[in-house]
């Protein structure tokens, strides 16, 4: 059965204090039974002046201070017991408790100052510091870079080297005529290389590399054989070996040269490259300078598994970094010849 709770309104509660008359205890205990003894002020309208306390009542400063009255089945609340008093002698002349441990005092030197007027000061930064270039570390190793270059430029000529003995010796002893005296091959550089350097924004992080690898390349081959033409993103889009402004059509050099590719072969560069050079462009450069009767040796900074698979069949990829080695060059281009 749910409990009924009556409606009690501020006209009920002034009825019972003028029937209790003016105790002040006794309208304490008629206003917390009718519930208006828990509620805290809030403002709000003017009190009904048949609520204002009567004349003849005290002011609070001058009323005695007074407990309220406990009704019945309130629980009285004990006060806090007042905080114990610190006696400095109390603990004195007991003993200790067994088994705690006994901390030893401990002896700590302080650590000796730092005498700061011994230690070096750095340098002061001066114009030379902000506009200095720091010393190149080139891609290929310093001491191998000559014989790695050497590998991947030189062309294998047939019968144009010392008489190959081995194959003499099989023709006499199976009774061939010779027509002319067997030559083993030798590697030569007398076709000249040509060396196509990329300048797109792919390759900026490697221009002081490019222009080592180019000086390199000439010193090796010499001047006369060494032709270096720049190009951006894709050769057929014009080469030249100065400024863009003259640049014209690609063509591919004499038979039998060499042609080295410094390029990341559109792999590359910014992710929202417009000018990024497509693999088709490159299949057509490729196989243009194929047909011309040259070989294309691609240098990318890269590792090589990156090339295009459509490119692999027109050129050898040599991934430019110090992880390469003559070794590594002389079995690539050897497997191409």
């Amino acid at each position: 059965m749910s409990e009924h709770v009556p409606q009690i309104w501020v006209a009920d509660l002034a009825k019972a204090l003028a029937a209790v008359g003016d105790n002040p205890d006794r309208q304490y205990r008629v206003a917390r039974m009718l519930g208006f003894g828990h509620a805290p002020p809030q403002p709000g309208p003017r009190p009904d002046p048949a609520l204002a306390v009567p004349a003849h009542v005290p002011p609070a400063e001058e009323q005695p201070l007074r407990a309220p009255a406990r009704l019945p089945g309130d629980t009285a609340v004990p006060p806090e017991p007042p905080p114990p008093e610190f006696e400095p002698g109390r603990y004195e002349g007991r003993t200790r408790p067994a088994g705690l441990p006994v901390l030893e005092p401990v002896d700590h030197d302080a650590p000796d100052p730092t005498d700061w007027a011994t230690v070096p000061s750095l340098g002061q930064v001066t114009d030379r510091h902000l506009t200095a270039r720091p010393p190149l570390e080139p891609l290929l190793t310093e001491r191998s870079s000559t014989a790695i270059l050497n590998a991947a430029l030189t062309t294998l000529v047939r019968d144009d080297g010392e008489p190959d003995i081995d194959a003499l010796v099989e023709a006499f002893a199976r009774g061939i005529p010779l027509t002319r005296l067997p030559r083993a091959p030798r590697p030569t550089l007398r076709f000249g290389v040509q060396v196509l350097v990329d300048q797109g924004d792919g390759m900026q992080p490697y221009r002081r590399d490019q222009r080592e690898l180019a000086r390199r390349v000439t010193g090796l081959v010499g001047a006369e054989l060494t032709q270096i033409r720049f190009f951006a993103d894709a050769p057929n889009r014009g080469t030249g070996p100065a400024s863009p402004r003259t640049w014209q059509p690609y063509r591919p050099p004499s038979p039998g040269t060499r042609v080295l590719v410094v390029s990341d072969l559109g792999v590359g560069g910014p992710v929202l490259h417009p000018r990024r050079a497509s693999v088709a462009e490159w299949y057509r450069v490729c196989h243009e300078i194929v047909r011309a009767g040259c070989t294309v040796l691609a240098l990318v900074p890269y590792p090589v598994n990156r090339v295009p698979g459509e490119l692999t069949p027109l050129l050898s990829a040599l991934t430019w970094d110090r992880t390469t080695t003559v070794s590594t060059v002389a079995a690539l281009v050897g497997s191409r010849r």
